[in-house]
Formats: C-alpha cells, sequence, structure tokens
C-alpha cells in the first residue's frame, strides 16, 4: 500500500512539475515581447519618451511578432529567440542609422537597403554600453527559453495553432488600420520622424507610417481640370518661347552647348545655421565668385539623407511633400517616359548624359535615369584609377571626368547636357583615412568639439577647389557652357554642433526658423556675358525651370507654371510656405480658406498629382508645345 501511494503521488507531483514548467514558459513566451520592448527602446535610447499608451501598442505589435513566429513553429523555444533576435537587430540599425544620418530608419528606406549597404562601410560601429548590456541579457532570456518551453506536438494541433496564430494577428492588423489609428489620433509626423518615432516608439511608429504610402487624388481631381489648367499657360508659354527665340536668332543671346548640372553631395554652407569661426574660408571661391553668376540658397526637401528625393525635385519639379509622406520618389514614381527637365532639353537637341561615380543601382538610378530618358549613364565603372578622397571618388578627380567627356565630342557644336551627381562628402565623418588631410576646423568656443563638424568642412573645402578648378577650365573653353551647381542637402553631423551654432535646442526651434537646415548654395556660372544677380532664397522645385530659362531654350507649360508660382511663394516646403516678401505660413494657414495662394496651391497639388501619381498623365502640361 506504501508502494501504490509513493507511486501515485509520484505521478501526481509529476504532473504539478509538469504544470508549474508549462505555466512558466507561457509566462516566459507572454513576458518576451514586454523584455523585448524594453530592450528595443533602451538600446535608441528613447525608453523614457515613449508615451504610455504607444508603449502598450508597441509590445503588443511585438507580441503579433512573436504569436505568428510561434505558429509557424509550434514551439516557444523557436519563436522566443527568433523574434526577440530580430527586434534586437532592427533596434540595432535603427541607433546606428539615426546616429548617421539623424533620421530613422522609415518604410521607404526598405526598397533601399541596397543603396544603404553600398556605403555602410564609411561609418562607425562602435557598440554604445547599452548595446552591450541589451545584447548579453539577450543570451540570458534565449538560454532560459531552451529550458522553459512549451511545444506543439501532432500536424493536426500545428495546423490549428497556426490557424489561430494567424487568424488572431490578421484581426489585430485590421482593427488597427480601420479602427485604432483614428480612434486613438495615432499620427507620424515624417516630415520631422525624430520626434514622433521618439514619442511612439520605432514598432508603432513604423506601423502607422505604412498607411502613407499610398495617396489618394486631390478633392475634385479629374483629367479635365488638369487640361483646363494646362490651357491656362500654354498661350503664355508659346509667347515666352517665341520671344526666346527671336532673341537667341538676332544673336542677342545664348543658349549654351554645353549645360552641366552638378548635384554635390552634402554641399552646404553651415553659416546659413548659426554663429562659429573657422580658421580659414572653408568656400573662398564660391563666396568670391561674381561674375557672369546668379547665386541663391536652395531649398530642399531633405536634410542629411535621402539624396534621390533632392535629384527628384531638381529634375521633375514635383515637390515632395506632395508625395505620399516619408516615400523615396525613385523607388516608385519615376515612370517611363516621364517628362522632366531631361527630355526638356533632349526635345531641343541636347544629348543628355548622367554621371555618378558610384554604383548603377542606388536610389534606383538605373531604371530611372532610363526612364527619364538619358542616352548614358556613366557610373563607377566610368571612374576606374580615378583619385579618391577617403574611400569616394574626389569631387576634382569627378570633375575632370566631365571635362574628358567633353573634349571626346565628335563636333565640338553637338549640344550636351550633363548631369552629374558627386560623391566625394558623402556622410561617415568619424573615421581617420591616410587620404585625408584636416584643413579646416572650428575655433573659438567650439575647437575641438566637434570633429565631424571639421572633417565636413576641409571636405567641403576640397569641393570648392575643385569647382574652382572646373570654372578655370571652361573659362578657358571655346564652346558656351553653363554650370550649375548645388548642394542636395546638409550634412549628418553632430547635432550639438547645429544646436550651439543656432544658441537653441533643436528640439525648440519653431518650423519656420528650421528652414536654414535645409538650405544649400546654388550657383549658376556661364562662360559667356550673362547678368549676375543674388535669387536669395528657392524652392529646389523651381531650380531648373530657372536654368532652362536662363539657358534661353523653350519651356514647357509646367515650367511656365513653376515660375509665375515662384514669384509669389517661392518657397513650398514640408516646414511651410514662405513668400516673396518673407512672409512665413505654415501648412495649416496655407490650405484654410482664407489664404491668398491656395488656388494656386490646389493646381500644383492636382498637377503633381497627375505628374507622378496618375497613370494618365496630361503630357502637354510637360511638354514643349508644338
Amino acid at each position: 500500500m506504501d508502494e501504490k501511494f509513493e507511486e501515485r503521488t509520484g505521478e501526481y507531483e509529476g504532473r504539478e512539475d509538469h504544470r508549474l514548467e508549462h505555466a512558466g514558459a507561457i509566462a516566459l513566451f507572454l513576458l518576451s515581447p514586454v523584455f523585448s520592448y524594453i530592450m528595443f527602446e533602451f538600446v535608441t535610447g528613447n525608453f523614457v519618451m515613449v508615451l504610455p499608451k504607444n508603449a502598450v501598442l508597441n509590445i503588443v505589435w511585438m507580441f503579433a511578432l512573436y504569436l505568428l513566429v510561434f505558429g509557424i513553429s509550434g514551439s516557444t523555444r523557436i519563436s522566443v529567440p527568433v523574434s526577440s533576435v530580430i527586434l534586437y537587430a532592427i533596434s540595432l540599425a535603427e541607433a546606428f542609422v539615426v546616429s548617421f544620418r539623424s533620421r530613422p530608419i522609415m518604410m521607404g528606406d526598405v526598397l533601399a537597403v541596397k543603396t544603404a549597404m553600398t556605403v555602410a562601410g564609411s561609418y562607425d560601429y562602435t557598440p554604445t554600453f547599452m548595446m552591450i548590456i541589451c545584447g548579453v541579457l539577450l543570451i540570458i532570456w534565449n538560454a532560459l527559453a531552451q529550458f522553459v518551453f512549451v511545444r506543439v506536438k501532432g500536424k493536426k494541433k500545428r495546423a490549428a495553432v497556426f490557424s489561430v496564430s494567424a487568424g488572431a494577428v490578421a484581426v489585430f492588423i485590421a482593427c488597427f488600420y480601420n479602427f485604432m489609428i483614428s480612434g486613438l489620433s495615432l499620427e507620424v509626423n515624417l516630415w520631422d520622424p525624430m520626434t514622433s518615432y521618439a514619442e511612439n516608439g520605432y514598432i508603432l511608429s513604423s506601423a502607422i507610417s505604412i498607411k502613407y504610402l499610398v495617396k489618394k487624388a486631390p478633392g475634385g481631381y479629374s483629367q479635365a481640370k488638369i487640361q483646363e489648367i494646362c490651357d491656362k499657360y500654354v498661350d503664355s508659354e508659346k509667347e515666352r518661347n517665341g520671344e526666346t527665340a527671336a532673341v537667341v536668332a538676332s544673336g542677342d543671346a545664348v543658349q549654351p552647348t554645353n549645360m552641366i548640372c552638378i548635384m554635390n553631395e552634402s554641399l552646404s554652407d553651415l553659416a546659413v545655421d548659426g554663429d562659429f569661426t573657422t580658421n580659414i574660408d572653408y568656400l573662398p571661391f564660391l563666396h568670391s565668385l561674381t561674375e557672369n553668376t546668379v547665386k541663391g540658397k536652395l531649398c530642399m526637401p531633405v536634410f542629411g539623407a535621402m539624396t534621390s528625393n533632392s535629384e527628384f525635385e531638381f529634375l521633375i519639379g514635383d515637390s515632395m511633400y506632395l508625395m505620399p509622406r516619408g516615400s523615396v520618389a525613385y523607388q516608385f514614381y519615376v515612370n517611363p517616359g516621364v517628362r522632366s527637365m531631361v527630355s526638356t532639353v533632349r526635345d531641343q537637341g541636347y544629348t543628355p548624359v548622367a554621371m555618378h561615380p558610384y554604383p548603377a543601382e542606388n536610389w534606383n538610378r538605373r531604371i530611372c535615369y532610363n526612364n527619364m530618358g538619358f542616352s548614358d549613364f556613366m557610373d563607377i565603372s566610368a571612374y576606374e584609377s580615378r583619385d579618391e578622397l577617403r574611400n569616394y571618388i574626389s569631387d576634382l578627380s569627378d570633375f575632370k571626368v566631365i571635362t574628358e567627356y567633353i573634349e571626346q565630342k565628335a563636333n565640338p557644336d553637338d549640344k550636351l547636357f550633363l548631369f552629374n551627381v558627386t560623391m566625394q562628402n558623402h556622410g561617415g565623418y568619424t573615421i581617420p583615412y591616410a587620404n585625408f588631410d584636416q584643413e579646416v576646423w572650428l575655433t573659438g568656443d567650439m575647437e575641438g568639439k566637434y570633429p565631424e563638424a571639421d572633417m565636413y568642412l576641409s571636405l567641403v573645402k576640397k569641393s570648392d577647389e575643385a569647382f574652382e578648378w572646373l570654372v578655370n577650365y571652361f573659362s578657358q573653353c571655346d564652346q558656351p557652357t553653363m554650370i550649375v551647381m548645388f548642394g542636395d542637402h546638409q550634412p549628418g553631423i553632430e547635432d550639438e554642433f547645429f544646436d550651439e551654432a543656432m544658441g537653441v535646442e533643436s528640439a525648440k526651434v519653431p518650423n519656420e526658423q528650421k528652414m536654414v537646415w535645409y538650405e544649400t548654395p546654388f550657383v549658376i556660372w556661364t562662360n559667356y556675358d550673362q547678368p549676375s544677380e543674388d535669387m536669395g532664397r528657392l524652392g529646389a522645385i523651381y531650380l531648373s525651370s530657372y536654368v532652362l530659362k536662363r539657358a534661353n531654350l523653350s519651356l514647357t507649360p509646367y515650367n511656365e507654371f513653376l515660375l509665375q508660382l515662384s514669384e509669389k511663394l517661392p518657397i513650398i516646403h514640408h516646414l511651410g510656405i514662405w513668400e516673396s516678401d518673407g512672409t512665413y505660413h505654415s501648412w495649416e494657414d496655407a490650405e484654410s480658406g482664407d489664404y491668398d495662394w491656395k488656388e494656386q496651391l490646389v493646381e500644383y497639388e492636382n498637377l503633381v498629382y497627375n505628374h507622378s501619381l496618375d497613370s494618365k498623365t496630361v503630357n502637354e502640361m510637360f511638354s514643349i508645345a508644338q
């Protein structure tokens, strides 16, 4: 009897131990998303900033991942480590990317991962103390999950668990996008994503931002409305083109044989950001250039990264603010046959050639350039054995390729349009290089405090020297030549530099004053006589139209529309709108019924949608009138 009692007691204790182990495994599984959330936000440095309700939603989204992996694998022994490692890896990537470019990884960046990988080696990946601590805790947590786990046995049970898990995740996602976003007033400001991602948490912000990838047509939009807008500008376009052709024919105006447009990587004059001093001038030639020169400050759509969106605004003329939020235009919206600056010069006898000393796949350029109608694209393969500065082709080497290409023209009088995107000043200002000499550094109170800024300013000086070489070369050239150069965005250097230069913490700067962070210099120089001018601030969407006008070329109705719009609203930007007298308006003001230029803004929004987002583009608006 004692033996039977002991046997039954042993069975009972065994079942009890099994139940405790089972309960422990379930508890570990349920707590894992909480663990991942805490770890994630500590790695990114946003833990104390995430709002409580948003913290819960982040955990729910992470639990959805754990649950889905569990449904597929049938074991918490697999689900816990796989899900937690995925989330930890994303947190590391997010932390590093923010440190490199002051901008979180966003949904539009996923398609640009190849581009990101090509420049990844230029940055410093030294892990922070918090990354190491969280990594150690991750190992301990996953080791525990190997001893305390739940496993579903049998195909039927596995299928049932998968169905329930996938169904539960699907229901949550449907509820999130149909009810929770609006009900909980969840938003991401994709033009100032750092604040939104910090307050919402990274996973929740990424989930919310998916809704911005599709843009609905503006209210009242129709093909007939676009044609109506087109009709308003066709006559003035024809009149302007007729007058231009007559002046050119009389010999009183010059059309350049060579049009060279250079988008210089991260070229900017940081003096616009506030007060600081340096040991020497970092842009001496650009500052002194006045003869046959048009200058100004170009207002770019991006800061620190997303080069291709600046390129898009210049070549296409469509504002990124009116595109789906957070999108990369070159990944989605440059369709075959799109009308742009490229097609406009091509229609007037120019051979359009693109040049970029880096892989052609970056930012999907190979496809986009082909869709725009470039005759040739010279990528990194055309720059073999050229000199580098750090690990990028130097601007001087880049510009020498330009001159060599022009020298090799079969006929010197053949018209050529060159669009060149440089690489010398690309981000990654922390790693020392044997082929880089520090020439410029901050002085005064900032001396020695911001090594990234010091390296950047020294690189900019090299760009200035290279541009001086290019101008001097074409000053001796008999072929009428126009050179346009502008920076694509300001650099991703120390945030504290911008705070100190402006004299106030970045987060406290109102939108009206933040515009300085988006300004880069632009210059239009010719080796023949042209009136010199300082144009002040100008939106990037307008520059190509002004270049075509200055080159005495025919314009499209869209160019005409943009030129007239620029006279009233020289800056249309995600931070707001600036009128020609310098008056600032937020988008809330501009979209109200009382705003003086609302009709023109509505027209522009409709044109942008038709140009880049509607499959039935009214090409008459974007082509030279016949």
